[in-house]
């Protein structure tokens, strides 16, 4: 064997023992639950929640890309910028595989209806199984909800700067909010701001196409034990909000339009896609 022979040899083993070690850090992410598998839709008064990264190893991509329907590869090749297509493949790949466990279905089979803001549902005869789920993204991570007969919102934020936060408080949150806002520590108005930020996101999301409440107008009470949604200008509803537990550097809240007794979170096992 030459020099320039054994030195691509050590190269190709050096390189698999490399794209091992990548593929056991996206393999599981950390969580204080015991995993769970979605063999059957959540039951009423729960919700399942799941954390998937959205830069995982070539092959999770892949597999997620191989899922993808005509309208979803459309989009995916409009966009201008590889990470931001990567992205989406695997963020629409992850939901794929979740929702085709949920309903036991390959996950090219789910199909999708769109409101007017493009937020995604169920296709008949799907619709029927009453599974809902609701989705959010920032940075490289990506958070699914799932619930049995209700609707529901949810939102992940990377934590980051804002400088402005008290500013943007002043546009954006009720005055009970913004209040709570100015009496957090300087150091923790941007951490603050975000926590505030994913509640009302969730809240809007929740609500659904075509019933875009003003931000101003409800009053998410995070800082509250249990968290309260106060809707001053009407009646008491059965509508709450909860914070989550996501990964380290990210915030995220829940919506759920009536009551639920558990909450499960869980990362998504990308070891778990199949094999091309």
């Amino acid at each position: 064997m030459t020099g320039g022979q054994e030195d691509r040899r050590k190269g190709r083993q050096e390189d698999k023992r490399t794209r091992g070690r990548e593929d056991e850090r996206y393999a599981l992410l950390p969580s204080s639950l015991p995993p769970f598998f979605p063999s059957s839709p959540p039951p009423p008064g729960a919700v399942h929640i799941w954390y998937a990264r959205l830069d995982p190893p070539d092959s999770a991509v892949a597999q997620c890309e191989q899922t993808l329907s005509a309208d979803e590869w459309a989009r995916l090749r409009r966009f201008h910028f590889a990470r931001d297509a990567r992205r989406y493949a695997v963020r629409r790949g992850v939901l794929r595989h979740l929702l085709g466990d949920y309903l036991a279905i390959p996950p090219a089979e789910v199909a999708f209806v769109y409101g007017p803001q493009q937020k995604p549902a169920l296709a008949a005869p799907l619709a029927e199984t009453g599974l809902h789920f609701n989705l959010s993204d920032s940075g490289e991570m990506a958070v699914y909800a799932f619930a049995a007969g209700q609707a529901i919102g949810v939102d992940i934020e990377e934590h980051r700067d804002y400088p402005d936060a008290r500013q943007l408080a002043q546009r954006f949150f009720s005055p009970v909010e913004a209040e709570w806002l100015y009496a957090q520590p300087e150091p923790q108005t941007s951490l603050a701001f975000l926590r505030c930020w994913a509640c009302k996101e969730a809240v809007v999301k929740a609500l659904g196409d075509g019933l875009m409440a003003p931000l101003q107008e409800f009053t998410v009470a995070h800082w509250q034990s249990p968290p309260r949604l106060l809707w001053p200008a009407a009646a008491a509803t059965e509508w709450s909000v909860h914070l989550l537990n996501p990964p380290a550097n990210y915030s995220a809240a829940l919506t759920t339009t009536r009551p639920i007794t558990t909450i499960r979170e869980q990362s998504f096992l990308f070891a778990t896609l199949p094999n091309p």
